[in-house]
């Protein structure tokens, strides 16, 4: 019932609740669905902007979903953006800031982060900052804004076969400057391995050519309130590219296992270097680090953003601490719950046979087709000295999708999550919750059989 005051003006408590803007896609939110209920228990509703990589009717089926969250928004609390430019997300968000009251702008996914960086800016809310933001979307401006961390690099000028001037370093990466999740970078071995290569990139697009670095890799997940870093993590990774001239990540160790205390020291160093060098302001930083074996910590890429995969899972089940909440507290100005690990949790990719992806089989753990259901399964934190156990079988594509090499993330398709205590090694459990998933494949048709295998 609405309470009026006497001259007939509605009380305050029936005025609209302060909101917060969540600029993401629906293959990110999937993971991130406690912010939810973190924006209930401070009193704010989200609205939500999904951006290209969301489906229009992908959007419509889990809005229509009564089980998703997104069912039970209203229709003026979602928009469908065409395109990531600060031009189309003002017109997408006018209304809001012109007829509610915005606490805050939180991103979550990598292609809105420069657009989403300067509307916070501009609102004078809190976020990483249009510099950071900037820099954090293209590797050539991050080797610039931290040259003691970046690789030995070039530039190939648009149309060129070759780097120009005196370049002979070798063996070397070539890598686009501005995609994500390894699309488009693979190993050269000589000036005689780049110009085939050449055509499977857009025209003019900045392409840069480095040293290839040697060592194990790092990412270091930062929480960063007013360019204070309030708590770091650091996350051993596995790629593909011993057996191949890829670079696809296929799995994550949180905490990193076997660092001494000096490498620790050294990574954290380099992580604290490249904010500060970036002047990165509020968020969560997600930078990506080589160790070599002589101890010199290099840059590979950051970003302004939460990790992906399963990265901020892994370090709710190591530390159980709420990553959604902290990003929202970050967001809003506020200082967040943080804790140290007191567990450590693994995310293993499986390789896959070729063939259309027809099921997944896990006897011990469940599995969740998380790009068909529009969301992950929770994964709940375990009591410090629970033993070390397997937690689900993630799928992370459609029945019917064509498998094949892993070029990039977007070609993986199933893998599994673990933890144990901090002092037990993992790869037992690991081997035994990958032995015990199948998946399961059919031939491709001839209708399919021209397509692109992934």
């Amino acid at each position: 019932m609405t309470a009026f005051r006497d001259n007939g003006a509605p009380l305050a408590t029936d005025r609209p609740r302060p909101t917060v803007i969540v600029i993401t896609d629906l293959i990110v939110l999937a993971k991130h669905l406690r912010l939810f209920g973190a924006a209930e228990q401070r009193g704010l509703t989200p609205l939500f902007v999904f951006g290209p990589e969301t489906a229009a009717e992908e959007l419509a089926r889990h809005r229509g979903d009564p089980e998703h969250p997104l069912s039970g928004l209203p229709d003026e609390d979602v928009r469908h953006v065409t395109d990531t430019s600060v031009e189309t997300l003002l017109n997408g968000v006018t209304s809001w800031l012109r007829d509610r009251s915005v606490r805050a702008v939180l991103n979550v996914g990598e292609v809105f982060v420069e657009s989403a960086g300067a509307l916070a800016q501009t609102l004078g809310l809190p976020g990483p900052g249009t510099h950071a933001a900037s820099v954090c979307r293209n590797k050539v401006l991050q080797r610039l804004a931290a040259p003691g961390l970046a690789p030995r690099w070039t530039l190939l000028a648009p149309g060129a076969d070759a780097p120009a001037g005196d370049w002979n370093v070798y063996p070397a990466v070539l890598k686009p400057a501005s995609r994500m999740s390894s699309s488009g970078v693979r190993a050269v071995h000589g000036p005689d391995a780049v110009p085939p290569l050449l055509p499977d990139y857009g025209p003019g697009e900045l392409l840069l050519l480095e040293e290839r670095i040697t060592g194990r890799e790092f990412s270091v997940e930062t929480l960063v309130r007013d360019g204070a870093a309030l708590w770091t993590g650091i996350t051993a990774k596995d790629t593909n590219e011993s057996g191949t001239s890829f670079f696809t990540e296929t799995g994550h160790t949180s905490p990193a296992p076997d660092l001494t205390p000096a490498q620790e020291e050294s990574l954290l160093g380099a992580n604290a270097e490249f904010l500060r060098a970036v002047r990165f302001g509020s968020g969560m930083c997600h930078a990506e680090f080589r160790l070599t074996a002589e101890g010199r910590v290099v840059l590979m890429e950051a970003a302004a953003r939460p990790p992906g995969d399963a990265i901020t899972r892994l370090w709710r089940l190591a530390t159980g601490m709420d990553v959604d909440a902290a990003l929202l507290d970050l967001a809003l100005g506020d200082e967040p719950y943080t804790a140290p690990p007191r567990r450590r949790a693994r995310q293993v990719y499986l390789e896959h046979p070729r063939g259309l992806l027809a099921d997944v089989t896990a006897p011990d753990m469940p599995v969740h087709w998380v790009s068909d259901r529009g969301r992950w399964p929770d994964l709940p934190p375990l009591p410090r000295d629970a033993p070390s156990r397997g937690h689900a079988v993630l799928v992370s594509r459609h029945r019917g999708d064509l498998l094949g090499d892993l070029s990039d993330s977007g070609g993986r398709s199933v893998s599994v999550v673990l933890d144990g205590p901090l002092h037990e090694d993992l790869g037992d459990v690991a081997a035994s919750a990958s032995a015990g998933t199948t998946i399961h494949t059919a031939e491709p048709s001839l209708a399919t059989a021209g397509e692109t295998v992934r």
